[in-house]
């Protein structure tokens, strides 16, 4: 498996931002659920505003999400810092957004939750239940054999399960951290893997991914994976900064690593598997 694709945070430069206001040319997201701006990176500092499901934000810095799961954002003239796992690139219907403003998801999305990304492979001890979110009560979206080989996001887990991809299928999931033992770490590449194609018009960088080989390959740039069928091709935009990819297709171990994507830039990258999977 060669040159392998991109990854998806957000990097902003440092723009000072007058505290009273939101101006200046700035990402939008917006609150996949009721959330706060606090003062500090911690859910335990004074809370600036809260902000309603659905409604939009601006996000001054993505810098510290790696480390800390926090962006700093702006809304309504309030600046301060928010958990970057509960916004969204993508606007929530209205209808929708007022139906589940005050209800707490039992079945929340497989990204809706940050571990991080430090993965390494592993193999289950036993047969065991892969699901669709960290819970015993997640859909069940297989059972994983006894010595089923496993990629797995960081060792933090989220309620003793780890986020994982089961390596046969690359289907992303969740499974029990107790029915699982490392192997080793995983080589992640940090001198990117996406060929630069030149200026575009456009702020957020531009990517064509090309699928040249015969395997249904899944691309998860950070929280948002996207599947491509054999021999086809698909473009996708992305926030400028340093985010980290995984490529991964059935019975190939993935490949991972960080690409930094420039603003008003456009990208290629092309999936092809030179052997028989392995």
């Amino acid at each position: 498996m060669k040159n392998f694709l991109p990854l998806l945070i957000i990097l902003l430069g440092f723009n000072s931002l007058n505290a009273q206001n939101c101006y200046g040319d700035y990402p939008i997201y917006y609150a996949s659920e009721t959330l706060y701006i606090y003062q500090e990176m911690n859910v335990e500092s004074a809370i600036e505003i809260e902000v309603p499901f659905g409604q939009k934000v601006k996000v001054i810095s993505s810098f510290f999400g790696n480390s800390t799961g926090f962006w700093k954002i702006c809304y309504k003239g309030k600046t301060g810092y928010t958990k970057k796992n509960q916004l969204s690139y993508e606007e929530t219907n209205s209808a929708t957004a007022k139906s589940n403003s005050n209800t707490v998801k039992k079945n929340n999305p497989i990204s809706s939750y940050d571990v991080g990304f430090n993965p390494f492979l592993a193999q289950t001890t036993t047969s065991v239940n892969f699901r669709s979110n960290p819970s015993s009560n997640g859909t069940k979206l297989s059972t994983l054999p006894a010595k089923a080989i496993v990629y797995v996001y960081s060792n933090k887990s989220v309620n003793d399960y780890y986020k994982a991809i089961d390596v046969m299928t690359s289907t992303i999931g969740w499974v029990h951290k107790n029915y699982v033992e490392y192997i080793e770490d995983v080589d992640v590449s940090e001198s990117g893997a996406f060929k630069s194609t030149g200026f575009i018009l456009s702020y957020d960088s531009e990517v064509s991914i090309r699928n040249t080989s015969s395997y249904t390959i899944k691309i998860a740039l950070e929280d948002d994976v996207f599947t491509l069928t054999p021999n086809s091709t698909k473009k996708i935009k992305i926030k400028p900064g340093r985010k980290y990819y995984i490529a991964t297709a059935p019975g190939v171990i993935p490949a991972s690593g960080y690409e930094n994507f420039k603003s008003n830039s456009g990208y290629e990258w092309e999936f092809w598997v030179q052997t028989s999977r392995k």
